[in-house]
C-alpha cells in the first residue's frame, strides 16, 4: 500500500496492484481483504462515490479482478470518521432521564446514526450534544443507542447513559425483552386485527420481500397490527413487534394490502391520505426493564398531529 496524504478526516490516495493469487476477487472483497482495519461500510461508500477506480476506470463492487490491475482510492472513511458529529437536529427531544438511561425522541427525516462519514444532524449527534459522557461507552456509530428507526420514521429511541446499563439493555434487546410499539396511518379501511407473519427476506438491497406463503418460524418476527381510528380511505393502526428486521412493519402492512401512508418504498400510492407525504409511521412507546431498579419503565411519544384521519 501507497499511502501519499492525509486529510483531518479521510485516507486518502491509496492505490494497490493486484497480485497473481488476487486474481478473479471482486472490487469489494478485495479492498476489504487489503484494508481489514476499516469498516466494511467504509469500502461500500468509497466504490459508490466513485472514489475507487480501476486502471483509471470506475470501479463497480462485483468486478472481477486481474492480476495486475491497479486499484487507486481518491479517499476513503476511517473507523473514526464514522462517529456523530454534535448537533441538535429540529425536532429531537429528551423525553425521558434519570442519569441511567434516557429515552429520546427522533424527528422524521433524520438518520438514527451516521450514513456518511462526518454526518451532521443525526439523532446520534443529538445524544453526544446532550449526554457527551457516552462517547466513553461506547465508540460505534450509534454510540449507546437501543433502537434504530427508519429516516422518515419519528418516535421514541431509548438510549444507556453507563457502560451498565448499555450491557443490560442490549441482552434485553437481543432477547425481544424491549417492547416497542409503533402507530401508522395505512391506505385502506382496516375492520380487524391481523397478524402478519409472512417471511421477510432481503439480499442486501434497500427493499425487502415478504414470503406471504411462508411463515417465519420465529414469531420475534411477526407483526401485530389492531385497528385504532377508521377514516374515510384510511385507518390509523397499533403496530407491534418484538425483535424487527428491517422495514418490517412497512412490507409486512404492504403485503397484506394496507401500505403505510407516505411510503414511496412499498407503496405505488404513497400520497393518498394525511401526511403531506412524510411516511406516517411513528414509534409510540417503548417499555423496558431499568438496569438497576428492575421496575418496568413505559415512555410514550406523543402521536403528531398529521396522523389523525378523518
Amino acid at each position: 500500500m501507497r499511502v501519499v496524504g492525509y486529510s483531518p478526516d479521510m485516507l486518502e490516495r491509496v492505490a494497490f496492484v493486484v497480485e497473481e493469487r488476487e486474481k478473479g476477487v471482486r472490487l469489494n472483497r478485495f479492498l476489504r481483504a487489503r484494508m481489514p482495519h476499516l469498516p466494511a461500510k467504509s469500502v461500500r461508500f468509497a466504490i459508490g462515490a466513485g472514489d475507487v477506480t480501476v486502471n483509471g476506470q470506475p470501479g463497480a463492487k462485483g468486478r472481477f479482478l486481474q492480476e495486475g490491475d491497479r486499484v487507486s482510492i481518491r479517499k476513503i472513511a476511517e473507523g473514526t470518521d464514522w462517529l456523530p458529529e454534535k448537533g441538535d437536529p429540529p425536532g429531537a427531544s429528551v423525553l425521558y432521564e434519570d442519569g441511567v438511561v434516557a429515552v429520546l425522541e427522533k424527528p422524521p427525516d433524520v438518520h438514527t446514526e451516521p450514513h456518511r462519514p462526518r454526518e451532521a444532524g443525526t439523532l446520534a449527534g443529538f445524544l453526544l450534544a446532550r449526554f457527551p459522557f457516552v462517547s466513553e461507552i461506547s465508540s460505534a456509530p450509534g454510540l449507546t443507542l437501543l433502537t434504530r428507526l427508519d429516516y422518515s420514521t419519528s418516535g421514541a429511541v431509548p438510549a444507556a447513559l453507563t457502560g451498565e446499563a448499555l450491557s443490560f439493555l442490549s441482552r434485553e434487546r437481543e432477547q425481544g425483552r424491549i417492547r416497542k410499539v409503533y402507530f401508522c396511518v395505512v391506505a385502506g379501511r382496516m375492520r380487524g386485527k391481523m397478524v402478519l407473519s409472512g417471511r421477510i427476506e432481503s439480499e442486501g438491497g434497500e427493499t425487502v420481500r415478504v414470503r406471504v406463503d411462508r411463515a417465519d418460524p420465529d414469531p420475534g418476527r411477526w407483526t401485530t397490527i389492531t385497528p385504532v381510528l377508521e377514516g374515510e380511505r384510511c385507518t390509523l393502526v397499533r403496530a407491534e413487534i418484538v425483535r424487527g428486521k428491517r422495514h418490517q412493519i412497512r412490507a409486512h402492512l404492504a403485503a397484506a394490502g394496507f401500505p403505510v401512508v407516505g411510503d414511496r418504498r412499498y407503496s405505488a400510492v404513497p400520497d393518498e391520505g394525511p401526511g403531506k407525504g412524510r411516511l406516517l409511521l411513528h414509534a409510540g412507546e417503548v417499555e423496558f426493564v431499568h438496569p438497576e431498579t428492575g421496575e418496568r419503565v413505559r415512555v410514550v411519544s406523543p402521536l403528531p398531529g398529521e396522523f389523525l384521519v378523518t
